[in-house]
């Protein structure tokens, strides 16, 4: 049951986890000692294979009234788990956190207070501390790894920006609930949460931002950003694909930049492991960034050619067995 509306401040946070059983008491602890105690507190286990499930449940007992603990029957990865539950959210305030993350203790306090005096921001973020396994400091500043734009404009209206980077902590960004359910909540067929929608949100609102380092966000080599954002991974290659698409009727030159970029992930897609189908409908869809026609006859025939080989190893190899 959710707490009532006075019992804390106008805002939701989702933590979700996934075989985070070493890293989930953290998270809840630094979500329990924010000076702006959060009005609801939902704890979502996207059906992991470890003790998870068990550590929160303890948790949670021993810390009655603090939080919600839904589990899903069946892993349906991050995205869908997110929509699942915002679709429940009715504060004026959303954020969700990785379960291996963690946010300081002013963290909800000072997003609050940028967002109130913003009243048609989409979202406020900071900075983040960047931290390992051991919750032991890599970087005092995630600006180490992903450098801020130098200049305000870009910070507060991004969407161009975002075409060449993205520099915001996933787990800062603190997003006003109508707005985010409004714009239809995350993609549930890409396979990560924040870069299509920045893309998406900035094109028609301004964010709000802070430089402090309000969360800390967790580098393990079996985490999501490890794992999955390799440059041929063809999950990763679709959800870069479907961002840059927000630039389609944007202004020269994003428009241009945005296209080309388009076209060379198409081109990287067909050599990568993605489906035959899949791979042909990006180069095809992503056409308008060739240099020139004769380039895109040139890779719709290399396509074509890798499509053959795909199509025939499993052909081979039965052959070979039999």
């Amino acid at each position: 049951m959710a707490p009532a509306p006075d019992s804390g401040a106008d805002v939701t946070v989702l933590v979700v986890a996934y075989r985070h059983a070493e890293y989930v008491v953290e998270c809840l602890e630094s979500i329990r000692q924010q000076t702006a105690v959060p009005g609801r507190v939902i704890i979502a286990d996207d059906n992991s294979p470890d003790d998870t499930s068990a550590v929160i449940t303890a948790y949670l007992d021993a810390h009655p009234g603090f939080g919600e603990f839904r589990r899903n029957d069946e892993n349906i990865g991050l995205n869908r788990t997110l929509n699942k539950n915002l679709a429940t959210v009715t504060s004026r305030y959303f954020t969700y956190i990785s379960a291996d993350d963690v946010m300081r203790p002013q963290r909800i306090e000072r997003h609050l207070a940028l967002m109130e005096k913003a009243p048609d921001a989409a979202l406020a973020y900071s900075d983040a501390v960047v931290i390992d396994g051991e919750s032991a400091v890599l970087h005092e500043t995630s600006q180490t790894e992903f450098p801020w734009p130098a200049g305000p404009d870009d910070r507060e209206r991004p969407f161009a920006a975002l075409l060449h980077t993205n520099w915001m902590p996933a787990a800062s960004l603190f997003l006003r609930t109508e707005v985010l359910q409004g714009a239809g909540g995350y993609r549930a067929d890409l396979f990560y949460e924040d870069f299509e929608l920045l893309v998406r949100l900035s094109k028609h609102h301004r964010f709000v931002w802070t430089d402090e380092a309000l969360v800390g966000v967790r580098r393990l080599e079996t985490s999501l950003g490890a794992t999955g954002f390799a440059s041929t991974n063809p999950s990763f290659l679709v959800a870069l694909d479907a961002a840059l698409r927000h630039y389609a009727d944007a202004e020269e030159p994003l428009r241009g930049q945005a296209a080309s970029t388009r076209w060379e992930l198409a081109k990287r897609a067909y050599r990568s492991t993605m489906r035959p189908r899949e791979s042909l409908s990006l180069l095809w869809n992503a056409r308008k960034g060739a240099s020139r026609r004769a380039a895109v006859l040139r890779h719709l025939v290399a396509w074509a050619l890798e499509a053959g080989r795909s199509f025939a190893a499993p052909h081979v190899i039965s052959r070979a067995r039999s």
